[in-house]
Parts: C-alpha cells; structure tokens; sequence
C-alpha cells in the first residue's frame, strides 16, 4: 500500500533482471520523458548481473532489491510501493519505446492525473529483423492510491481498473516472443502454464487466467487443450452479461476458431460461425473474426456465395470499429485484436478477387488489388487468388484488369520470385498457346522485358517435351544451346532488376541447367568421363526437360560408339557408311513410291545390321 507524499508527477519503474544490452536499450528510450516530464526511474533488481547492474545505476535515480519468488504481482506490489509519484508508468526490461512523443505529450496535460488507469501498445515483433509485428494495447500506467495494485503471479493486472482510461499513441518494441528455437518457445510457456493452472484453481471465477493460459497454448501449438479450454470457458460465460464478460466471450470463440482452423476442421467453424451470425452472443469485432475464419473454410471448400457473404461482413465491421481505436480495445483480446491486421486483410481481399475472376467479373480484381499493401516490408498472399490469376492470364492473354495486377508484382524481387514459382509450377499443364497468353497477359508491365524471356523458356520446354526422338545427336545439342542462352540471358537481366547486394546471387535451376549445357558443349568431344557426369547432374534439375536430356544422353552415347567404330576399324566404318548411304537411297525411292512396307523392311535390316556390327541404329 502506497500512503507516501506524492513529491513527483510520475515514477517511471521497470523490474529488471535481463541482458545488459536489453537493459540498456529500454532505459535510453526513457531518458526522453525523463527529461520532459517532471518525473523519477525506479528500478528494482530481481537478480541482475554485476554488468547489468553497472549499466542500471547509470540511469536509475533509486535502485531497489528485490529476492525473486516466482511472482510478478508481489514484485510490481513492491514496486508501486516505492513510488513518488502521482502517477505510475512501467515498461519491461526487454522492451523500448520506439517514440515518446506522445507520452511526454500526455503527462504535460494538466488534468492527465484524472485518468485512473491507461497503457500504450506494445509492438511484438516475429522474426529479429523487426519486418513483421502485432501491436497489442497493454494497459502500463495508473494513478498512485493505497488501493492500486497489482494481481497476478503472472500475466499481471493493475486493479482497480475503472474509471478514465487513456491509451496513449505510443508503441514499446518488444522481441520477447521471437525465440531461437521452438525448444526455447516450449520451455518458455511451461514456466508460466503450471503458475496460470495454480491461480485459475485459486481464482476459479476470474477469467483472465484461463484467457492468458489460452494464448500459452497457441504460442506452442496446444491446438487440441486449446480448443478444449475455449469451448469451456465459452461456455461458462453465458451466465454473464456484463461487457466485461462479454469481451472474454468473444476472445474465447475466437480462440475456438484458431484452434479449429489450425486443426483443418472448417466445418466446425462454419457451424459456429453460423450460429454466432445468426443469434450473436459476441461483440462485432470478435465476430468479424470468426467471420474471417469461416471465409477460409468457404474459400477452401469452394463455396463462393459463403466465403463473399463472410469476407464482406468482415469488411462491413472493419469500416465501421476498425479504425476506432477506443470500440478496437474495448472488444479486443488475445485472439483478436490483429483481427484487422494487413495479412488478414489482405487474405480476405484475395478471397474475394479469386471469386470475382472465376465469375468474370473482373471489377471485383480492379478494386481490392489496390488495397494490398504492396509497400510493406513482408506481404502475405493466397496462393489460390495467384493460381488463378495466372489461370486467366493462360486463358485470356493480354487483359487490362489482369495486367495492372500483375505489374505489381515487380514492386519488389520477392513477389516476382512468387510469381514466377507459381507460373513455374502451372506450366507443365499447358500448350503453347496458352503459354503465349500468359506471356503477352504482361505487355506494359514492368516486368515485361524479363517475361518475355521467362515465358519463351517455359514454351521451348513445352516444344521439347513434344518431341520425343531427334534426328541427330548435334541436331538436338544446337536446339538446347539456344533453350541454354535464353536461361542465361535471363538470370543476367533477373539479377539486375534485384537491388540487394549484400546477398550472393544464386542460379536459378533454369539456368543452372543452362550453364551445365554450354558446359557440355564446350567439353563433350574432348573429356567424355566429364560429359556423362555432367548429363547425369542434369536429370531433375527441370523435371519438365528430363525426357530430353535422357534423349540427348542416348544420342550422346551412340555418338561415341560411332567415334570408336570409326577410330577401331576404319575400314569397316567406311563400307558400312557407304552402305547405309545405299540403302537410305533405296529407302526414300521406295517410300516415294508409295512401297511404304517394303521400305520399312529394308530399313529395319539395315539397323539390325548397323546394330550387330557397332551397337548403334545410325552412322550418320
């Protein structure tokens, strides 16, 4: 309980007992509001290292010790207990305010201690780079009284909570979920599941324990014990009506759809989706996310009528709270408050402008590519909205509406390589005339020039696979010479559209197949060993042009044998050359003739003779 005199407007307080480098990184970001603000930092260590310590002492205008006992509340308790100020502001050892503008902003306002509880949103990266985020609302700041305090061995709470409430537009970097390994992952939320399952035993009509031990099993893929702890609590909740009731409801449905949507059972979640739209017993938001969910279950399940109905109910909320950052927290939780984030957003748009092309109305692609957030630093596409695309590229040819989408894709290299994959994949399914629509489908786009060479690749293929035996051995080798320049010419003009030159440019299989068939050219009439080993590295390298390099290795094969035939006994080669000359005479004459049969029999003895004497069906 905190009586003191309030001699501060606020105390800014963090407990610490991280990395050094952590440490230091979130207390400059404090030096800021320090400065601005008429304020104090209170650190209390829960068991820091001589070098953290040195670091803390630094900053900190008091220090205080702490011996840790596995429970966060009885420490921020002491904590809060320490304060001067009439105001508490907290933020975790691994964390950084990006920006304090606007918290220095607030704390200048003169009735900003009228405000009784409040917080700012704490961006949780997913990979190291910081190219992926959620931002989550926490609630981090109160007013100093002997009531406040702090509940919960972990995950915990400021309480009272009523009263004004204020998010300030600051975000605090966190990468405290982005884990060097799932082990770490594991390890970390079973140190907090038995702590979560004592409290909700303690606790049994607070939800908030099942609520945060619902997102430790979704950190670590509990999908099952996930399912099982919504769909109970869901239920345990019908006999409120209160809003905050209402709220964890509405997190515990939505977490009944993640589990089920990462279980593959979209039947389940469109019954409940269902159910939910028809007699709503949730909030707008929560529901927008059920709908989200049960538009990938229609969208999976091809039911376009379902999957438009789902994704503009999703939109319809989206316009009308989506932007509302005060309705966004107040119907938020775990499982959805990223209900709007880009990626789901940008699926929905791609539901819906898979359907609009497969139905040909093709202003449904014309509105919602637009709102794709081609600019962010990660962008996350259906693969069925790209399958189609291309689908109608291969049926239609050059088409405005598919054009203008597809320019996008050469905003940046990342997209085009999807793209090219995805054409990649589907080319084998197609002739050459559809291969030609896809490659005039991107006239006037940026990529353009790069396309053309990429689709006259995938046609030369589909020509090679069409053609099953070769006239010659040097015949075959100078039409893959040709394939093997375009791959080249390719990857060069590839690699210069790619900016990044810190990376090491790597060969496309394309072209890898490319490279290694110049390299037989240049070497097969001198290192033969060499040359078989470098056939044998081109099978698998493009399924697609298997057939053919088995073809091209037979006719290397026989070529050798008539180069040893001729270098063993060239006598013998000469009379049968001749001969086969004769006879090739002879065969032609009578197939003119129209003594097809007759011709057919002279040629099958000549290669049976041919074969008898050098193993091969031609000298020529």
């Amino acid at each position: 309980m905190n009586n003191k005199p309030k001699t501060k407007l606020l105390t800014i307080s963090l407990l610490c007992c991280g990395r050094p480098e952590t440490t230091e990184r979130c207390l400059k970001s404090l030096m800021p509001i320090r400065k601005a603000i008429d304020s104090e930092l209170q650190v209390v260590d829960t068991g820091c290292s001589r070098e953290t310590r040195e670091i803390i002492e630094k900053y900190a205008d008091e220090v205080f010790e702490f011996q840790w006992c596995n429970d966060f509340a009885k420490a921020r308790n002491f904590q809060l207990d320490q304060a001067n100020g009439k105001m508490f502001l907290y933020i975790d050892d691994d964390e950084f305010f990006l920006d304090t503008k606007y918290i220095i902003e607030f704390f200048k306002q003169p009735n900003c201690t009228s405000y009784n509880i409040g917080g700012y949103a704490q961006r949780n990266y997913l990979d190291m780079e910081a190219k992926e985020y959620q931002d989550v609302d926490v609630m981090r700041m109160c007013k100093v009284t002997p009531e406040t305090r702090f509940v919960g061995k972990i995950h915990e709470y400021i309480e009272p909570a009523y009263g004004n409430a204020m998010i300030m537009d600051a975000q605090a970097g966190h990468f405290g979920y982005v884990y060097a390994s799932e082990e770490d992952n594991v390890r970390h939320s079973m140190r907090n599941i038995p702590l979560l399952k004592e409290m909700q035993q303690e606790d049994p009509e607070n939800f908030r324990w099942p609520y945060q031990l619902a997102q430790e099993y979704k950190a670590i893929h509990y999908n099952e014990e996930l399912l099982q702890l919504c769909k109970e609590n869901f239920e345990r909740t019908r006999k409120y009506d209160d809003n905050e009731h209402l709220s964890y409801r509405g997190s515990f449905a939505a977490g009944m759809c993640l589990a089920l949507n990462q279980l593959d059972r979209f039947d389940e979640i469109i019954q409940f989706y269902n159910e939910q739209k028809k007699k709503p017993e949730i909030m707008e938001l929560p529901l927008a996310r059920l709908a989200f969910y049960a538009a990938t279950g229609f969208f999976t399940k091809n039911e376009a009528a379902e999957c438009k109905d789902a994704c503009n109910y999703y939109l319809q909320v989206y316009k009308k709270i989506g932007n509302d950052r005060g309705q966004m927290f107040l119907q938020g939780g775990l499982f959805t408050n990223d209900t709007f984030d880009e990626t789901k957003m940008n699926m929905v748009y791609c539901f819906l402008m898979t359907i609009g092309m497969e139905e040909n109305d093709f202003s449904v692609l014309s509105h919602y590519y637009r709102r794709i957030t081609w600019d962010s630093k990660v962008v996350r596409l259906n693969r069925g909205f790209l399958v189609m695309l291309v689908s109608k590229a291969a049926e239609l040819g050059h088409k405005r509406e598919l054009s203008d989408v597809l320019n996008k894709f050469f905003t940046n290299i990342g997209f085009r390589n999807v793209l090219q994959n995805i054409i990649n994949g589907m080319a084998p399914n197609y002739g050459a005339e559809e291969l030609e629509n896809i490659k005039n489908a991107f006239k006037g786009t940026a990529g353009e020039k790069e396309m053309n060479l990429f689709m006259d690749i995938r046609i030369m293929e589909q020509q090679f696979s069409e053609i099953k035996e070769w006239s010659s051995f040097n015949d075959l080798l100078q039409n893959l010479l040709v394939y093997s320049e375009a791959t080249i010419k390719w990857q060069e003009l590839h690699d210069t559209v790619d900016d990044d030159t810190t990376k090491e440019k790597q060969l496309d299989v394309t072209a890898l197949l490319g490279v290694r068939l110049q390299k037989f050219a240049e070497f097969n009439e001198i290192n033969v060993p060499g040359s078989l080993e470098l056939l044998k590295k081109m099978f698998g390298v493009r399924l697609k042009m298997n057939e053919t390099i088995g073809e091209l290795s037979r006719l290397y094969g026989e070529q050798q044998k008539i180069i040893a035939a001729k270098k063993n006994n060239p006598a013998k080669y000469q009379e049968m050359y001749q001969l086969e000359e004769q006879l090739l005479q002879q065969i032609a004459e009578l197939d003119s003739a129209g003594k097809t049969d007759e011709a057919l029999a002279i040629y099958q003895q000549l290669t049976g003779i041919l074969q008898q004497s050098f193993g091969v069906d031609t000298l020529h």
